[in-house]
């Protein structure tokens, strides 16, 4: 806290400092106006300066991926507040962004405008984490706060993550041809990266190639218990990217073709001797996840009403095989127990966004207009084998379940979306409002399924068909030349999702059934947010307030008690009555002079639920970051100082009023340094958790109880350090 102390201090005299500052070209400061006043597209789905946006987005671009050392998602938010990775325990992966305590499936991923494959577990041994691109072929994310239905849909109740993957033009230097190649590694968990990109430009024809593969071992955490295993993790993870662009008359026009291999061997060891896993001795996961896509798309040139668009169309497959051997050598009888498996996710779809400027009642409008319809076809089955180890006989019943099975019939989910939205400005420098709508489809649909039918023949299942109207209502003001306020009304809506409405779920040896319910309602949520921006020749300056009510969220297979005709503990999915997430976030950013910037970030958050009163385990509790930078005159070196702060989270208890895992609070401090020695070579060096600092992130141990044997092996790395070098040319 004393190196936080220091930094309020140097921006309180930021003032007396940049008065005795060199004054610098106007060539400086239309590039500070740049960067005070970026370009945002994942607003409003049409460029827009961020003067102009009722809400908060964030924009992480080429320069502050490399600033960060950005190698994997949870380096993308690590000085990110607000903004935390779900993750999958020790022996799966990233499970998606949590925006304002609102993750998983709730806040939409989308990679080059196509959302990501849904994320869906079962049980202890499978978990299908969701997709994320290799960040390697990344060029631009950007992050919307709080719900956006009305621009995005059903599945961006949370917030939007848009990921923008590098082009043939940020690779050619020269007008013809260029190459990047970059090599990263991490002491942390032994992560190496390369990643290389080739592209080059004939008239009005261009063609990229890029690939990236990366490896890495489990985290070596901080302070671990000597009694406490670590479970070991060997992971691999490659992708490539090809794309070719043509530029027409009617604009410019892409085809894109990606994919993604990842492997994950885990030998689990923490949780062995406890539980279910009383008897094991050994438990190895051998995870595979392939995905790929193809992808068209245009940038359109004007033509009669339309100022400017772009449309999409594409087709995305994702498998995903999961094998665990379980070795029980003590039981009685001795036995090895293999499950499998197996998920897959195949959706087409095809989208448009479309811009017009007219004049009308004497006002200026701007109407973005649009369509999203996508089919998703979605299906996964579970085996497995009991082998007796004295007499070698074998058995597809393991602890009641009899195997292969499905955990959901296979389904068709298609939704439409069609939204218009309109910025008015009420009067010359004046106030602009942005009323928006969107009609939402949604239609949930069996195909046919003889394996889940056998398996569960008295399963109650349904198709369900939903729509409704999302409206949002935005207002930005400037106030003066460089500040506004900013305020925005907006609805969420996430429809029920296929593993909810339907579910087969029995364990007979354990009295234990989950059920389907038909009459799950969609998850609705509102938010409430107002804020202001100021820009300066030297400062920054951001706040925003917002309040998130939720109604009828999902509680994915809550208990319901016994069923006195069975005698069976019955579990299913069902609405919560109300929850509520409040908070503010602040940024402020001011250059110091001599090379010197500062630059302070926070956010205060609260969600509860309104019904029982309890805390949201998945809201981050109140958090600092503040950094201190200097560039060398040269800029041939830069380097800076990052403290971050959190306080510990407020007490946690489950739906029974147990006590849950609560994050203690941790200050921590890293120092990250860039040198260009030529200008196409970059060296980073970063040294992060210089104080060797236990502590856990709150999207990785949620709803987790405190004796959970995992706990120790989930906090956060130890001492680290991460290289790279970059080459481009």
């Amino acid at each position: 806290m004393h190196r936080i102390n220091l930094i309020l201090a140097a921006l309180l005299f930021a003032p007396a400092i940049c008065a005795q500052a060199e004054r610098e070209t106007e060539g400086d400061r239309d590039e500070q106006a740049r960067e005070l006043d970026p370009i945002t597209v994942v607003a409003h789905r049409q460029p827009r300066q961020l003067s102009e946006v009722a809400g908060t987005v964030t924009i992480i671009g080429s320069e502050r991926l490399s600033r960060d050392m950005v190698f994997d998602a949870e380096d993308l938010v690590r000085y990110e507040p607000g903004v935390t990775i779900d993750g999958g325990g020790t022996r799966f992966g990233f499970n998606g962004f949590r925006i304002r305590g609102v993750g998983g499936n709730r806040t939409a991923v989308l990679i080059d405008n196509v959302p990501v494959s849904d994320q869906f577990d079962i049980g202890s041994f499978a978990d299908t984490g969701r997709g994320l691109l290799e960040l390697g072929l990344a060029q631009r994310v950007e992050i919307l706060r709080g719900p956006a239905s009305t621009l995005y849909g059903s599945k961006a109740l949370g917030g939007v993550v848009a990921v923008s993957t590098i082009d043939a033009d940020d690779i050619i230097t020269d007008g013809r041809g260029g190459t990047r190649i970059s090599l990263s590694g991490a002491t942390d968990s032994d992560r190496t990266r390369v990643t290389a990109a080739r592209a080059f430009r004939s008239g009005d024809f261009d063609f990229l190639l890029a690939g990236a593969a990366r490896r890495g071992s489990e985290t070596e955490v901080a302070d671990r218990p000597e009694d406490t295993p670590i479970d070991l993790l060997d992971r691999e993870h490659a992708a490539v990217l090809l794309r070719g662009g043509l530029d027409t008359n009617a604009g410019r026009i892409r085809l894109t073709l990606d994919g993604m291999r990842e492997t994950r061997d885990a030998d689990i060891r923490a949780m062995i001797g406890s539980g279910r896993l009383v008897f094991t001795e050994a438990l190895l996961g051998d995870d595979r996840r392939q995905q790929w896509r193809i992808l068209i798309d245009q940038e359109l040139a004007p033509f009669g009403p339309v100022a400017r668009g772009h449309w999409r169309a594409w087709h995305q497959l994702t498998d995903v095989l999961q094998e665990t051997d379980d070795l029980r050598p003590n039981a009685g009888p001795p036995v090895g127990v293999f499950r499998r498996f197996e998920f897959r996710q195949e959706t087409t779809g095809i989208g448009a966004d479309l811009e017009s400027e007219t004049e009308w009642l004497g006002r200026d409008h701007r109407l973005g207009y649009g369509f999203e319809l996508s089919r998703s076809e979605v299906v996964n089955k579970r085996d497995g084998l009991q082998t007796n180890l004295d007499t070698g006989e074998t058995t597809k019943t393991i602890i009641g379940e009899t195997f292969p099975l499905r955990d959901f019939p296979r389904s068709r989910v298609d939704e439409l979306g069609i939204y218009l939205h309109d910025e008015i400005r009420l009067w010359q420098g004046g106030p602009t409002l942005s009323p928006g709508i969107r009609y939402e489809y949604y239609d949930l649909s069996l195909l046919d399924d003889p394996l889940f039918d056998s398996s569960f023949p008295e399963a109650e299942t349904t198709e369900l068909t939903t729509s409704s109207w999302l409206p949002k209502l935005g207002l930005v003001w400037p106030l003066g030349d460089s500040m506004e306020f900013f305020a925005q009304y907006a609805r969420g809506l996430r429809a029920p999702p296929f593993e909810d409405v339907n579910i087969g779920l029995e364990y007979p040896q354990f009295r234990v059934r989950a059920i389907a319910n038909p009459d799950l309602e969609p998850e609705k949520g509102r938010t409430f947010e107002a804020g202001f921006r100021w820009r300066g020749r030297d400062t920054l300056a951001e706040l925003a307030l917002y309040r998130n009510d939720y109604e009828n969220f999902i509680q994915t297979r809550a208990p319901l008690g016994f069923d006195p005709a069975s005698g069976f503990l019955l579990f299913q999915s069902v609405n919560r009555d109300r929850v509520r997430i409040e908070g503010g976030e602040l940024r402020l950013r001011q250059r110091l002079g001599g090379g010197f910037s500062a630059e302070l970030a926070g956010e205060w958050s609260r969600g509860e639920d309104r019904t029982t009163g309890r805390n949201l385990p998945g809201t981050s509790p109140p958090s600092l970051i503040a950094e201190i930078a200097w560039q060398s005159p040269d800029a041939s070196i830069e380097t800076r100082l990052v403290t971050t702060a959190a306080r510990g989270q407020r007490e946690l208890v489950d739906e029974e009023g147990e006590p849950l895992f609560s994050a203690p609070g941790y200050a921590t401090v890293d120092w990250l340094t860039r040198w260009f020695p030529r200008h196409d070579l970059e060296v980073g060096l970063g040294l992060f958790n210089l104080t060797d600092r236990q502590y856990w992130r709150t999207g990785r141990v949620i709803g987790r109880t405190p004796d959970d044997p995992t706990l120790p092996l989930l906090a956060e790395p130890g001492r680290w350090a991460m290289l790279s070098l970059t080459w481009h040319r």
